[in-house]
């Protein structure tokens, strides 16, 4: 009996420990399904490289028009005897110089570096990447390979309909290429797009996403130019440059999304804000343009060499996300995470706009014939106005001061012995009142104004939805001589409402309002310490609010605010943070709630007048009427070359905007010199209670925003830019030059400026400036 009871405990053991052995045998499976796959990849016979000219012979001219002329395969001069299949490969031609832009490199399959897996993706229009998930791997198919895709053609009357099959997976992808009046559009849709779907027993390969282009005005080892990246304010990606030690490039344009909350804190990153990247090559460059589709969508970049694209070919391409995806932890945090996918693809529309331009699009005919990324701000910024209906908003000579107010934050304090978190006062209305008298007494009489946490919603974390002044901060009378004495001292003003993260109560609810992850969790704010970037225990974890709750929560903001009389409104993280909903009940994809929010912007600007926006999304712009917190560099990925003012050149001249908060700056000399090179007016953080106040609350970041050490000081570094900025506050710019430690900048309307970081000093019209003369030695070093 002992000895039976012995063999089932065993046999239990077994059993229980199958689920992890399982685990272990599914990657297994994979390692050596992948290790077969690769074994089995025959070398491909060495292909002599052939000209453009001997590949236009088997093109036809698919569309044209006056600027431009696509050519395809001409699938009627195959050899069907031969089994010959038509190439993944089709030819933009400009016609204003005869350029040429290859989908693919014509010589793709000649490449030295590439394994032949490699180089069917370089070769090919489309990599489709699926996902099995009983064995949780994902592969990659690419159209380009004869013997694993079956390629159709359909002429349209502006372009061609190309339809892959890709056999291995069965998944069926149809794309459209269109010629326009000055670009090619690339399209597709989620609805058209069929998988295989066999037995019941049977699992489906789930397409999971679908690389665009990724070969398009691919640049060979020899080629010089560089791929610009809005990264950021903006980066450069040089040619060959040798960084084959750095990861390659790949961010989500409109940043991840927020419900899939990583277990350590990451990277501390800018941000893509703008959904394009251009290519620049001598007199002829690329500008590409996420114009539907890019709430899911992924930038890449990668250079030649090993480590890096393992091609000789450097590329920047879009990829599309089908089906979000999540990780979860299955027998605690030290086991190998499982990927989790959306069940099903989300119905959207994919396109992608590539304008080819040349040094007749220049908008600097006084340079050399190289275009750069200023040519490329140009024609995104015409996209803005024409396409997307962004309004011009900036003003001539006007330059202000952007001061972000903070009231209240909650504070652990003892009651009756009790530790209870109340709502305490950091900046009341009346504090308010006296920092903008004493920043005008300084010298700064153009000031643009944020109230932050003014209301009791506001203060403690809630939803905001209701435009009622905090009596902690000293009531609706303290509000109305704040305000009264902002209107008098012809200050713009706007009261902020941040609604994204959020605590139970005020109608909203953790267990009914929270977005839910892919995962099927709820999605959480998560406080990380800062020393070792894992999660801080000691704080309560917000809720992300659901963005199906957008549509009452800021229709009842946009009511009370209107009702209240107020000019205008500030949006804080909802002009930046994107985020779905992958719960049953409330199922919100990132495209939908992108469609949500600028649908309720839209009723904002129209109700209230002003729409503020904190470093927003390109899909906010159309809604926004002054920005804040533009980036004066890039999130500085090793497989940058430098940070250009991308950002900037798309606004300066369209909308005003800042730099972040100067006073939260490590250098605040070297960001007020930046700000004047780059045309953006100065913000600074200022709140009235001194920093010990400040410990244990989450306003401890603004530490170094003590109103009383930073309104003179403030004043002073706007009088010493104000003057330049003005001189060109709606003009866009037209060249950025920089030149070791000095920026030269042209605008539009014949002024130049040069700012000098060495010496401090600003010329502008004629006239140099000296920061010196105007802050005290030893304040622009200060924090």
């Amino acid at each position: 009996m002992p000895n039976m009871k012995r063999l089932l405990a065993l046999l239990f053991s077994a059993v229980m420990l199958l689920p992890f052995t399982g685990l272990s045998a599914y990657a297994e499976e994979n390692a050596d399904s992948a290790a077969a796959e690769s074994a089995a990849e025959t070398e491909e016979p060495e292909l002599p490289p052939r000209t453009e000219d001997e590949v236009f012979a088997k093109m036809r001219i698919a569309a044209e028009n006056d600027r431009l002329a696509l050519w395809v395969w001409d699938t009627e001069l195959l050899d069907e005897d031969a089994d010959e299949k038509p190439e993944d490969l089709f030819a933009l031609v400009n016609k204003t110089n005869g350029y040429v832009w290859w989908s693919s490199p014509v010589n793709a399959r000649c490449d030295r570096i590439a394994t032949p897996a490699i180089r069917s993706k370089l070769a090919s229009c489309l990599v489709l990447t699926d996902a099995l998930l009983s064995k949780r791997s994902k592969n990659e198919f690419p159209s380009g390979d004869p013997l694993k895709t079956v390629i159709t053609q359909e002429l349209l009357p502006d372009g061609v309909r190309i339809t892959y099959f890709f056999r291995k997976c069965g998944i069926k992808v149809p794309v459209s290429y269109q010629l326009r009046d000055d670009y090619l559009e690339v399209r597709t849709d989620t609805s058209e797009i069929t998988e295989k779907h066999g037995p019941d027993d049977e699992e489906p390969q789930l397409a999971q996403a679908l690389a665009v282009l990724n070969g398009f005005g691919a640049a060979d080892s020899t080629e010089e130019g560089c791929f610009v990246i809005p990264d950021g304010s903006g980066a450069v990606i040089q040619f060959n440059n040798g960084k084959n030690a750095a990861s390659p490039y790949c961010q989500m344009i409109y940043g991840a999304d927020r419900t899939a909350v990583p277990k350590t804190k990451g990277a501390v990153v800018k941000g893509v804000s703008l959904p394009m990247y251009g290519i620049c090559k001598g007199e002829n460059a690329l500008l590409a343009v996420a114009s539907e589709g890019e709430g899911n969508c992924q930038l890449c970049a990668d250079v030649s060499g090993k480590g890096q694209s393992n091609t000789e070919y450097n590329r920047c391409y879009f990829k599309f996300i089908l089906r979000s995806s999540d990780q979860f932890y299955l027998g605690g945090d030290q086991m190998q995470p499982l990927d989790v996918y959306e069940k099903n693809m989300a119905p959207r529309s994919i396109a992608v706009r590539y304008y080819p331009l040349t040094a007749s699009d220049s908008i600097n005919v006084d340079r050399s014939q190289e275009l750069d990324f200023a040519d490329l701000a140009a024609r995104y910024r015409q996209y803005l106005l024409e396409d997307q209906h962004v309004q011009v908003k900036a003003k001539p000579d006007d330059s202000r001061l952007h001061v972000d107010l903070y009231g209240g934050c909650m504070k652990q304090r003892n009651v009756l012995g009790f530790p209870v978190f109340m709502k305490t006062a950091v900046t009341s209305y009346s504090d308010m009142e006296q920092i903008v008298r004493d920043l005008q007494d300084a010298g700064a009489d153009r000031l643009q104004v944020s109230l932050n946490r003014w209301t009791d919603a506001g203060i403690s974390g809630k939803a905001d939805c209701k435009a009622k002044p905090s009596a902690v901060l000293g009531g609706q009378k303290a509000f109305r001589q704040l305000t009264a004495s902002l209107d008098a001292a012809g200050a713009e003003w706007y009261p902020v409402c941040s609604n994204t993260a959020f605590y139970s109560g005020n109608g909203y609810w953790a267990l009914t309002d929270t977005a839910v992850r892919v995962s099927g969790a709820f999605a959480r704010i998560v406080d990380y310490e800062r020393a070792y970037g894992v999660p801080y225990g000691k704080k309560k974890t917000m809720s992300l609010l659901s963005p199906a709750a957008f549509p009452k929560l800021l229709g009842k903001l946009c009511g009370s605010c209107e009702a209240a009389g107020l000019p205008g409104i500030g949006i804080g993280e909802l002009a930046s943070s994107l985020y779905g909903d992958y719960g049953r009940q409330s199922y919100t994809a990132r495209d939908t709630a992108m469609q949500t929010v600028t649908k309720q912007l839209s009723q904002m600007q129209r109700t209230l007048g002003k729409v503020l926006s904190e470093h927003p999304n390109a899909y906010v712009l159309p809604y926004t009427d002054a920005v804040t917190d533009l980036p004066l560099c890039s999130s500085g990925f090793n497989i940058f070359d430098g940070d250009i003012p991308l950002y900037q050149t798309v606004l300066h001249g369209v909308l005003p905007y800042t730099t972040e908060s100067v006073n939260g700056s490590a250098d605040i000399r070297d960001t007020v010199l930046r700000a004047v090179a780059t045309g953006s007016d100065l913000r600074f953080d200022m709140l009235a209670a001194e920093t010990e106040l400040l410990k244990d609350t989450d306003f401890d970041v603004f530490y170094y925003a003590y109103a009383a050490d930073w309104t003179e000081q403030a004043a002073q570094y706007y009088r010493f830019a104000k003057d330049t900025l003005s001189a060109v506050s709606d003009s866009y710019i037209i060249s950025f030059r920089e030149d070791g430690s000095r920026f030269t900048t042209r605008y539009a309307n014949g002024t130049e400026t040069v700012v000098d970081l060495d010496t401090g000093a600003v010329t502008c019209g004629g006239q140099t400036r000296y920061l010196k003369d105007y802050v005290k030695e030893g304040a622009a070093a200060a924090s």
